[in-house]
């Protein structure tokens, strides 16, 4: 009994919790109304005052009609016979009273009832407003026949970008800009009545688009209410799905090798294009089949227990055997890992058909059975060590070679007939190459049994275990005794020549000074200028071969001499012995390229010849000239000699083919001996281009 009472209070906690402060007001009001309405009645009543009293009855009636239209119905019907009988028990009887308290009472009641219907309207009306404009979804209504939009709430105007005044009265079209979507649209509604779950674009003010899910039905007087849900983020995240599983599935079925997703057990989920073909299966019959289904015979089991191991969490690779449909075995590698599939676990497992490569393996195996045989028939020395150096195996051509039996060179490591100077240097370097695994490629000296001393070509490989560790090595020794004499005697024969060939460019350098004095002397007995000016020339000439000569003298190649020094030592030897006045600036790039004599003599007398023209015409009554000197060697092997002056230039009448001056003839007989093009220009100064290729 304690425990109902309980709960009923805290049934009436509960309730009053839910009422809220200005309804319970409102309650208080019609109650203390009640009261004093039939107080008063009882009152008027015993007073005789009949008159006055009925009116205040509405009071409460329309109070209770606003607070609660259904209760305020069964009030008025309650009020109205507490009314009548207070009349009949305590007003005067009186036919006419009597009538008019029953009046009264049918206006109580008629009044409660239709005050009640209008509140009851009215909240509904409330209530279906409130839903309108604080519904998550957007909805409008419109006329069926106009399309001009009579309602819009906040979320459907927020949608399409738009105040609400802005949409009330405007055509949907406003919003719907596809005419033959809308026309669509509006004639199946018409026919159906009701649309839903329909997608449909729609354009906003800033004349951007969304797309939106609307639900539409006709009510009355041709009115059309539709609701819109925004579905434009929903739609592009589908469409990125979408797109992913485009991705997804092309990759899939693009892939070079067979794929298969999988369980634990081996039934298959889900075969890419390849697998389907290969095997030989379609895609229905592949899914509907177990892994062990497709490996042959024994490596049923042994797949079975590899994927065992796979759920340890690491991946795994290994090799089996599929069976197609027409039942050919197909030796491939699979590489399998966990994945998370379907909201669950599943196994992806790659295959690769390895066919081509176990038919490579069986060739290889049989060239090395093959190479092994020609080893044995070789007539000079084959070997084969292990991977500490000793010997295991060694053809008799290196036996002989060293003068040992078998045995001996099993028991005794072959670094024991090294040399005593060479043995720590061979030991380092083989041990070096033990550690990088590489290729051993050495000359050494041995010592055979009575003393003599051979050298030995070692060329060698080492060969790997599967961990990729060296086992052993095999190669072959060469006995090269004759030939490193025979190379050492052309080594002593070419130093001989060399000292010789040096001999010769310096005696033709020395002769060429002499001339080179001799004209110098002879231009002292002479009183023509002219003549002078001439054996001057001729004099710089020889200087210029002499330089070659003295250069290639000189240089560690007697073949080759350095342009770069070559071209430096000449312009200065031609500016110190020029008595021009002007103040000349020489200004060279030249490249570090070696040429050879052929090469040297002809370049170098060019560049004589044109800047002793450019020293003597150039530069005349001018304080500063400027002479450039450039050669550069192009990728397609051509050397590009220009030489140029800011001087004076060249006469107007000027004819490379037809003019006098010997220096020019010689320039010009001197590129044609070259190979080359010669181009002469005579824009701000002379200026001439001279190309020709590069001679080996």
């Amino acid at each position: 009994m304690q425990n109902h009472i309980l709960q009923g209070s805290r049934g009436a906690d509960t309730v009053m919790k839910n009422i809220s402060w200005w309804t319970l007001f409102w309650i208080y009001m019609i109650v203390l109304f009640t009261i004093e309405i039939i107080v008063v009645t009882f009152y008027s009543l015993s007073s005789g005052i009949l008159d006055i009293f009925p009116y205040l009855y509405m009071i409460p009636i329309i109070l209770l009609a606003r607070l609660h239209p259904r209760i305020a119905i069964y009030f008025t019907i309650v009020l109205g016979w507490i009314y009548l009988g207070l009349v009949y028990f305590y007003g005067p009887h009186d036919i006419r009273l009597f009538a008019t308290s029953v009046a009264w009472f049918y206006i109580f009641v008629t009044l409660g009832v239709v005050i009640s219907s209008m509140a009851d309207s009215l909240k509904q009306e409330k209530r279906f407003r409130d839903i309108f404009e604080n519904s998550q979804a957007g909805i409008f209504t419109f006329d069926l026949g106009t399309t001009q939009i009579r309602e819009i709430n906040k979320t459907a105007a927020r949608m399409l970008g738009y105040e609400e005044a802005e949409l009330r009265k405007a055509p949907i079209s406003t919003f719907w800009s596809d005419s033959q979507e809308r026309e669509q649209f509006l004639s199946r509604l018409g026919t159906e009545h009701q649309i839903t779950d329909i997608e449909l674009l729609f354009s906003r003010k800033d004349h951007t688009t969304i797309w939106a899910l609307v639900n539409s039905s006709i009510g009355t007087d041709n009115l059309v209410i539709c609701s819109a849900i925004d579905i434009t983020e929903r739609k592009r995240i589908k469409d990125i799905l979408d797109e992913s599983e485009i991705r997804y599935r092309t990759l899939f079925d693009s892939a070079s090798d067979a794929i298969f997703i999988h369980d634990f057990d081996g039934r298959i989920f889900e075969a890419n294009r390849i697998a389907c073909d290969r095997l030989g299966y379609s895609w229905n019959e592949i899914t509907a089949m177990n892994l062990k289904d497709l490996d042959a015979g024994a490596f049923a089991l042994m797949t079975q227990e590899q994927y065992g191991k796979i759920q340890d969490g690491d991946g795994i690779i290994f090799e089996t055997v599929h069976q197609s449909k027409e039942g050919r075995r197909i030796p491939i590698e699979v590489s399998s890992r966990i994945i998370q599939y379907s909201a669950g676990t599943a196994i992806i497992s790659i295959v690769r058909d390895i066919s081509e490569r176990k038919k490579a393996e069986s060739a290889l195996r049989e060239s090395e059975k093959r190479y092994l045989m020609i080893g044995e028939l070789i007539p000079f020395g084959v070997w084969m060590c292990d991977a500490g150096g000793k010997f295991i195996h060694v053809s008799d051509s290196f036996l002989n070679l060293i003068g040992i039996t078998l045995p001996e060179c099993l028991e005794f490591s072959w670094m024991q007939h090294l040399p005593s100077g060479e043995g720590e240097r061979v030991l380092s370097d083989w041990k070096q190459c033990v550690q990088t695994t590489g290729f051993w490629d050495y000359e050494f000296r041995i010592i055979d049994r009575e003393g003599k001393e051979h050298f030995v070509l070692s060329r060698g490989a080492p060969l790997h275990d599967e961990s990729g560790a060296v086992i052993s090595w095999v190669g072959i020794h060469l006995d090269i005794t004759e030939r490193r004499r025979n190379q050492n005697r052309l080594e002593t024969s070419l130093r001989e020549k060399e000292v010789v060939i040096k001999e010769v460019h310096h005696r033709v350098k020395n002769n060429m000074q002499v001339i080179s004095g001799f004209l110098q002397l002879q231009s002292n007995y002479i009183d023509d200028p002219v003549a002078v000016d001439k054996l001057n020339e001729c004099q710089r000439r020889v200087k210029t071969m002499a330089l070659v000569h003295e250069k290639l003298y000189q240089s560690k190649s007697l073949e080759f001499i350095n342009t770069a020094e070559y071209i430096r030592s000449l312009v200065s030897d031609l500016m110190d012995s020029s008595t021009l006045r002007t103040v000349v600036d020489v200004r060279m790039n030249v490249e570090q390229v070696n040429i050879n004599l052929d090469t040297a003599i002809p370049c170098g007398l060019i560049i004589n010849e044109l800047m002793t023209n450019s020293l003597k015409h150039a530069f005349l009554d001018r304080p500063a000239g400027t002479i450039s000197i450039d050669l550069h060697l192009g990728a397609d092997h051509w050397f590009t000699l220009v030489v140029q002056d800011d001087g004076v230039g060249l006469p107007a009448d000027f004819n490379l083919q037809t003019t006098a001056s010997l220096g020019m003839q010689l320039v010009n007989v001197l590129s044609r001996q070259l190979g080359g093009e010669l181009k002469v220009s005579n824009e701000h100064g002379a200026r001439f281009e001279i190309r020709f290729p590069e001679k080996f």
